[in-house]
């Protein structure tokens, strides 16, 4: 026996007052109207106020929030991972140069590390690889200080082309922390307006299950309820109801 599946999720919600909305508008009979005049004035998207305007809106403002962070959080990960790459290879490039003897054994100390670390620093973490890039900036600009006359700059990669690379991704991380918060603000507006919404589209489910309750045979009780945007779950192996025929297109 199909089961009427109430909406509990908001896209679920949205379709049981849109279809409901629909339906309500191009029922041109009021009598055979499942909704009363004034649950349609909480559906009604003519008036900004309304329950369905409102909460169509805030999950509109969603989507747009979401669609707006996709490219920047996008962007922010590719500049982090060309951060990270250019990091890496300024400390691997110097710890070939300090085998070589072209820079001294202390050198690892001004960016930050060990003198005698066997490994790179810690790039696994945006906060890790944005901390380990500052000190290369830094660093290099110490070592210079320090070693005056003697001082052999860094190449391939320079300082400079981390730090560049370090300002390319603090911007990045910047509007995209910007734009993940108004996606959440938005969420918010939406998780606070989604228990009256739900809760009218399980009162508009309930009244046009009553207003049908009438009609002798299930499967066109459920049809007609369908139209108005109730849903049914049927288990597995159930036959489904015979849906209506779509009615032939107009004659040109």
């Amino acid at each position: 026996m199909p089961s009427r599946r109430l909406p509990n999720t908001t896209p679920a919600v949205l379709r049981t007052l849109q279809t409901a909305h629909d339906t309500y508008n191009n029922t041109t009979v009021a009598a055979a109207r499942a909704l009363s005049t004034e649950l349609f004035a909480q559906l009604d998207l003519t008036v900004p106020t309304s329950l369905h305007s409102r909460f169509a809106k805030e999950a509109s403002e969603v989507d747009n929030a979401q669609a707006a962070q996709a490219p920047l959080t996008s962007d922010l990960a590719q500049k982090a991972a060309r951060l990270t790459v250019i990091v890496s290879h300024f400390h691997q490039v110097l710890d070939l140069g300090i085998a070589r003897g072209t820079f001294p054994v202390g050198a690892r100390g001004y960016y930050g590390r060990d003198v005698s670390a066997g490994s790179i620093p810690d790039l696994s973490s945006y906060d890790a690889v944005a901390d380990a890039a500052a000190k290369v900036v830094s660093g290099e600009a110490a070592r210079a200080t320090a070693e005056a006359a003697h001082f052999v700059p860094m190449a391939m990669p320079a300082a400079s082309e981390v730090g560049a690379q370090l300002s390319a991704f603090t911007t990045a991380r910047q509007s995209a922390q910007q734009a993940i918060t108004k996606t959440d603000r938005e969420r918010d507006d939406v998780t606070a307006l989604y228990p009256t919404a739900q809760a009218l589209a399980v009162d508009l489910c309930e009244t046009i299950e009553f207003f049908y309750r009438k009609d002798p045979d299930p499967a066109s009780r459920r049809s007609k309820c369908k139209r108005w945007g109730v849903v049914y779950f049927y288990e597995t192996n159930e036959p489904q109801d015979p849906e209506p025929p779509t009615p032939p297109p107009p004659t040109p």
